[in-house]
């Protein structure tokens, strides 16, 4: 991992991002960027365009005193640009905060996205922090990391992964593993079935054979649970089990067009109660 993004609103919650973003960054010697997204003004005459552009102007400059304060804390807390293992410097962006996330991590080369999420019992600002969290999901190809407003201090000691035993699950286990290396985590592979009799004995077993074969020398159990609704499951072993880090794959797009028939993944993201590594679903070539 060489470069992550952390979208910056001045908020609570994303505040809790950066702690993560940071976290991550010093345990791979990364490169980190807060980013700060304007969006432009609507305008329909030269009078209106005059004074949206300097307003902009003003929001501007605020926005870069905040991230540059937000940089020289990092520096004088953790070490950034010096002898702390890791760099960041900050962004300011005009245009939609998915156009700007799905650039950066398609030419700017960044590998990682870690930003605040919220459920949807929250003030209209939170639930617009939220929203915006799935559209970017939604948009780009890395994973994303959402971190809610209540998570924790970071921590990766240990790692739940959902499996539904596709093939995507060995590539974002690949991911999972990668991520996993910096903080020595134990990744716990889960399977949630519905009942007792829904249980795949011999795909299970041959889905385990195949990640030791993939993942020889890497601290990673194996199990099925069962309960009759698989996010709920997940979500009593992650605490039960003492997880840090719920690793999930999403497959397909449409966040925000189906929420009465929403994938797991979009279920857990709107839930907004634990930190969540959304992987997105690519075959292995």
């Amino acid at each position: 991992m060489e470069k992550i993004l952390c979208p910056v609103d001045f908020s609570e919650t994303s505040g809790k991002a950066m702690d993560y973003a940071v976290y991550i960054a010093q345990h791979a010697g990364a490169h980190l960027s807060l980013l700060h997204v304007l969006h432009l003004p609507i305008v329909d005459t030269s009078e209106t365009a005059l004074v949206a552009s300097e307003l902009l102007g003003e929001q501007k400059r605020d926005a870069a005193l905040k991230l540059n304060s937000l940089c020289i804390e990092m520096e004088r807390k953790y070490g950034a640009n010096g002898d702390g293992g890791f760099t960041c410097d900050y962004l300011v962006k005009e245009a939609l905060l998915t156009d700007i996330a799905e650039e950066l991590t398609a030419q700017g080369g960044y590998d990682l996205i870690v930003m605040g999420t919220t459920g949807l019992d929250n003030t209209l600002e939170e639930l617009l922090i939220g929203s915006n969290t799935e559209a970017v999901i939604e948009e780009v190809k890395c994973p994303v990391l959402s971190i809610p407003s209540t998570a924790p201090k970071p921590g990766f000691g240990k790692i739940i992964y959902a499996s539904d035993y596709s093939v995507e699950d060995r590539n974002a286990l690949t991911q999972v593993v990668q991520i996993g290396s910096f903080f020595g985590s134990q990744i716990d592979v889960v399977h949630v079935v519905k009942s007792q009799e829904d249980s795949h004995s011999d795909e299970a077993e041959q889905f385990w054979a195949d990640l030791q074969e993939l993942f020889p020398n890497v601290p990673m159990s194996f199990q099925e649970i069962v309960n009759k609704h698989r996010d709920e499951g997940l979500k009593n072993y992650f605490k039960r089990a003492g997880g840090e880090v719920l690793a999930i794959v999403r497959r397909k797009k449409g966040f925000l067009k189906a929420l009465f028939s929403q994938s797991l993944a979009e279920r857990l993201t709107y839930q907004a109660e634990v930190p969540l590594l959304v992987l997105h679903g690519q075959k292995l070539k």
